[in-house]
This record gives structure tokens, sequence and C-alpha cells, in this order.
């Protein structure tokens, strides 16, 4: 019998997990569990899928006509704790709501933390456990700790939180030093679409696009780079370009970038 088991961070922490089982031949059938955060992990689906809360569940009765390839771990670059870090200089200024406001119960947990934009690039969800800047266009520059291939984006949103602020529109870029010879042969996007500050000595690759639907189901949702460039990177920036509807500021819970060093 094979058995593979995916966890984020800790098993013994986390609810986040990717399990494989697949019996020996005498026993004609084999199934997966995952969370919807690990989704990313199901790169073939098996035929029968069906959903039990926030876990995925697939299920194969019979022989497979060929054997599947086991589940590869995905590390998030991004995160914290596998040492990545935000680029303050290509970080958007982060908003602080005015005193009396009608948004004080959502940001209380955010004066008593600090509004740091390294709260997106962390595990917590809970209400108000964001980092938010001002308007609703914005970017957040991120530092991995060696350069990856980029596959894919995750962004995170609670549900709790006011819909209108959460980010809508995103781009995803990869920065290269200005001499480098992709920034001669590779266009930085589509034409009217407005770029961000790359910083002094780099340009910007644009790796992969894509709108932010808001669920109840799921607070994760995953992008995929849309063109195989291969090419790696060190630095990323996630630009917003517009979110649901609030003027005044736009929250973003959690970021992951995901991709082969």
């Amino acid at each position: 019998m094979t058995l593979c088991v995916i966890c984020v961070a800790s098993c013994a922490l986390s609810t986040d997990f990717a399990l494989t089982v697949e019996p020996p031949p005498s026993l004609p059938f084999e199934f997966r569990i995952f969370s919807n955060r690990l989704d990313i992990f199901a790169t073939s689906r098996l035929p029968t899928t069906f959903t039990w809360g926030r876990y995925n569940i697939e299920v194969y009765v019979g022989r497979r006509p060929r054997p599947r390839p086991m589940l590869t771990p995905v590390r998030d670059h991004a995160s914290l704790s596998a040492g990545g870090r935000t680029i303050e200089a290509l970080t958007s200024a982060a908003y602080f709501p005015p005193s009396p406001s009608r948004y004080s119960v959502l940001f209380s947990w955010l004066g008593r933390r600090g509004n740091s934009p390294a709260l997106a690039l962390t595990d917590g969800m809970e209400p108000g456990q964001c980092w938010a800047f001002c308007g609703d266009t914005g970017q957040l520059g991120i530092q991995f700790t060696h350069p990856i291939r980029v596959s894919h984006l995750t962004v995170g949103y609670q549900s709790k939180s006011p819909t209108t602020s959460a980010p809508k529109t995103l781009i995803l870029w990869g920065l290269k030093p200005a001499e480098s010879e992709l920034c001669f042969t590779s266009g930085v996007g589509d034409i009217g679409t407005p770029t961000p500050d790359f910083g002094s000595g780099y340009c910007g690759i644009r790796l992969l696009s894509g709108i932010y639907e808001l669920s109840d189901s799921s607070p994760y949702q995953n992008f995929t780079t849309s063109v195989d460039r291969g090419h790696y990177f060190d630095r990323t920036i996630v630009q917003v370009v517009g979110n649901w509807g609030n003027a005044n500021f736009t929250c973003i819970y959690r970021i992951q970038i995901y991709g082969t060093a």
C-alpha cells in the first residue's frame, strides 16, 4: 500500500494537508483528500470528486490504466517561515484608519500588532489580521532566499471581513536586473495596464494576472503562471490593480508563491 501525506508547516499544528492512499492491486481502489488551500497539489483529478467543508475528497474504484505520479511537496517561498521577506522600497504605504471610525473594530487587531506588510506572509487569517494599504491600487514587493521558477500564486482573504476591501485584479511580476537579456526581449504587460515601481536597476516580467473571486467556501484562490518563461526570480511584486469597491483601503490577508528552486 502506498501512502503519501503532505502538510503545511507541522502536521501536528496545521489542518492543511494532502493525503493519497493507493492499496495493493488486490484492492483496486484509491482515494485522495486535500484541503482547499492545497488544491495546487492536485495535478491529476480522480473521477469521483466531492467536497466536505474545506476538504476535497477524490475516489477511484477499479484498476488504474497506468501509474499516477506521487504528490510532490510544494514550498511557499514567500512565507516568513521559509525565509521570504517584504521589500519595503517596493511596497505601498500602509493604511491607518482614522479614529473614531466604523472600521475601528476591523482594525483593532492591527492596532495591537502593527499594520506590517509582513502579515501577508504569515498564516494568520482571523478577521482584521491583514495588511492594509491606502486606496484601491498598490503593490507588495517580496524577496526570496534564492531564485525560483515561479509556478503558482495563492491569494487568501477572510470572508467575514468587508468584501469591498478585498483585492480584485492582481498581477504577479518577476524582477530581473536591468542588464538582463530578458528585460530587452520580453514585454512588461498589456498596453494600458499600469506598471508598478520595479525599483532602480530592475525590470518587471509579467508572470500571471487574474481576478480574485470572493467565495464563502474557501478563502484561498490559486493562480497559475500564464507563460512558461523558463527563468528564475529571487524577487517578485504582487500588484493589485483594483479592489471590490473600497476607495479608502485594500486588505491583503495572505500571499503565497510556489515554484521550483
